[in-house]
């Protein structure tokens, strides 16, 4: 089973995951998952097209398939097709899974279901920052509706101190979200050492100074832009599969290219009974994942922790 290990600072002392180092355990359906729901501003863009969300949520998956393999004892490992990479490219590569350990992060720590890109929100919130700020990535919601701000970074190669610095300054450049202080600011960075990918995560302290922007954003808006390019890939074709997991039905689509479902509960689809087939079939329960969003991805054997092993050419052989 994948891992990663983390080191996490200036959290609340009453909070014990929060603070040291430790290792988080979850299935490659999991970081997939985190991977096809972190919002990007991208995202709102291709969501007007309902192929166009597909091949999105097609892409984001590939990237993990192909950039990343499991070691001996689980931890996640730069695969030779990121390591042929040239290092513009590798910084890309860098920087989204930067977002994917965040949203990883902040669903297992901090009970975030629900995390979008600021961007979303820059023409429809009029965001401005003061001339020298550079605003954070990433704002969620927590379950029992506390809101947190995340800067996200990521690195090729070694912890890169000044830049986990800046992320925690970025990350205190919001004061309210809803008319509500956020519960936490958090600077994180991903970073490979010793060839496995490491998380290193702070929460800073902060003054009423250092928070410049208030966020008229509301919980019906950020849940609305969270689902729309699930709904709209949903949508894309005139009959979606009907599976059952758990006792609970979902509407998803099958990308046999790299061997994974995801979708919705048939509520959040909001797809009409007549435009769903009739058949259902169970979801297994190995390499299947529901996040707290209610959003469902399963993987078949090409992801097994077997074949992750293996250069990425030789998995689906």
């Amino acid at each position: 089973m994948p891992n990663i290990t983390y080191g996490a600072a200036g959290f609340p002392p009453n909070l014990p995951n929060l603070s040291g180092t430790h290792t988080l355990n979850f299935g490659w359906s999991e970081l997939v998952w985190a991977a096809i729901t972190v919002g990007r501003a991208g995202m709102r863009d291709v969501a007007k097209y309902g192929l166009f969300s597909a091949f999105e949520i097609l892409y984001r998956g590939a990237l993990i398939f192909a950039n990343l393999r499991e070691d001996q004892v689980g931890g996640l490992a730069r695969s030779p097709a990121y390591n042929s990479l040239d290092p513009s490219e590798k910084g890309a590569i860098s920087y989204f899974l930067g977002l994917v350990m965040a949203k990883l992060f902040a669903s297992r720590c901090l009970d975030v279901p629900w995390l979008l890109h600021l961007d979303v929100y820059r023409e429809r919130l009029a965001i401005e920052m003061r001339a020298g700020n550079s605003k954070p990535d990433l704002v969620g919601q927590c379950r029992n509706g506390d809101w947190v701000v995340i800067e996200a970074k990521g690195r090729t190669n070694k912890l890169d101190r000044p830049a986990l610095d800046k992320a925690k300054l970025q990350s205190r450049m919001i004061r309210k979200i809803s008319s509500k202080p956020p519960k936490y600011h958090v600077g994180m960075q991903s970073y490979f050492s010793s060839d496995l990918l490491r998380l290193a995560v702070d929460d800073p302290e902060r003054t009423d100074d250092d928070l410049p922007l208030d966020l008229q954003l509301t919980p019906e808006m950020l849940r609305h832009d969270y689902y729309a390019p699930f709904r709209q890939a949903l949508a894309e074709r005139p009959i979606d599969m009907r599976v059952s997991y758990v006792g609970i039905s979902y509407v998803v689509r099958y990308e046999p290219s790299f061997d994974f479902y995801y979708g919705l509960t048939e509520a959040l689809a909001k797809r009409p009974t007549r435009e769903v087939a009739e058949d259902t079939q169970e979801m297994p329960a190995t390499n299947t994942f529901v996040g707290p969003d209610s959003v469902l991805v399963s993987l078949g054997e090409s992801w097994s922790s077997d074949k992750m092993r293996k250069l990425p050419t030789d998995r689906i052989r």
